[in-house]
């Protein structure tokens, strides 16, 4: 009989859950006049679309478990750890496999636009375009196992790179793409989607050969040389994504409040990559030039 209990009292407890998670989110968007229903049909049946649990679940498990394994981590006398070769293992398997599946987003969002006659903005949100909802899913997916990335750090002990930035991007880029997913996947979203898969290709690329090549490395700078600018691509990418969204909310069709939340959201990111790269690029050569 225990058996059987467990299984009722998780379907009792997640359904509470649910109702709970559901009632807050969809009351918020409410609030914000964010139009996230009905759900688009092209997405409808597959899972973790419909309702907003099962990514805000995903979410506080990765919030909190960085938060508590960072503090531990601040804590512990020993900062310095012997990478095992499991985890160098792993961190090359990980960089690959995103490295192709980004690839395979960026291809077949631009694939799609071609085939369904796209402009570069002003794209209308089609139902019927199944396909294309299909790239934009699994790209939204995507993100959330992207919190691996925290994770390898975290395993690494490579606190320096877990900042408020690394947390902040992680953590809202995937609820943005719930609700497109979930909203719109086609229409002007192919844009983002393609752009910003081309940048991952370029950026696991750079993090494969780094684990690679290795720290120590006298070959090092010769492959590792384009660290500068693959930021620049990266605040790049949101100057697009900036424009993309003014221009969409004046005279695209697709849903208004999808781009007011691009618009903002990139602007943040743009603000603070901005920060970041002027920090470790910029500020830092100025010092490093008056200590000589």
């Amino acid at each position: 009989m225990s058996g059987l209990r467990a299984p009722n009292f998780l379907h009792r407890f997640w359904t509470k859950w649910d109702y709970a998670i559901s009632k807050v989110v969809f009351t918020c968007a409410d609030s914000f006049q964010w139009d996230i229903g009905p759900v688009s049909s092209s997405t409808a049946h597959l899972p973790a679309i419909e309702s907003p649990t099962p990514l805000v679940t995903s979410l506080l498990f990765y919030l909190v478990t960085v938060f508590l394994w960072y503090g531990r981590l601040t804590r512990s006398s020993d900062k310095k750890i012997r990478e095992p070769t499991w985890l160098r293992r792993f961190i090359i398997c990980h960089n690959a496999f995103l490295i192709v599946l980004s690839l395979y987003m960026c291809l077949g969002c631009v694939a799609q636009a071609y085939q369904n006659g796209y402009t570069l903005w002003g794209n209308e949100f089609k139902a019927t375009e199944t396909q294309l909802a299909l790239y934009i899913y699994i790209f939204y997916v995507s993100k959330i196992y992207e919190f691996v990335d925290t994770y390898i750090m975290l395993l690494k002990n490579n606190l320096r790179q877990v900042s408020f930035l690394h947390i902040y991007h992680h953590s809202t880029i995937s609820f943005i793409w719930w609700i497109i997913a979930r909203r719109a996947p086609g229409g002007d979203a192919y844009f983002s989607a393609a752009l910003n898969s081309w940048v991952h290709v370029c950026m696991y690329t750079y993090y494969l050969l780094s684990t690679l090549i290795g720290k120590e490395d006298p070959k090092r700078s010769n492959y590792l040389w384009w660290g500068r600018h693959l930021t620049q691509m990266q605040m790049l990418q949101f100057f697009f994504n900036v424009l993309q969204a003014l221009y969409c909310a004046s005279f695209s069709t697709y849903p208004k409040f999808l781009s007011k939340i691009l618009l903002v959201y990139m602007m943040s990111l743009l603000g603070l990559f901005g920060h970041f790269y002027y920090s470790k690029h910029i500020a830092a050569a100025k010092l490093q030039k008056k200590q000589q």
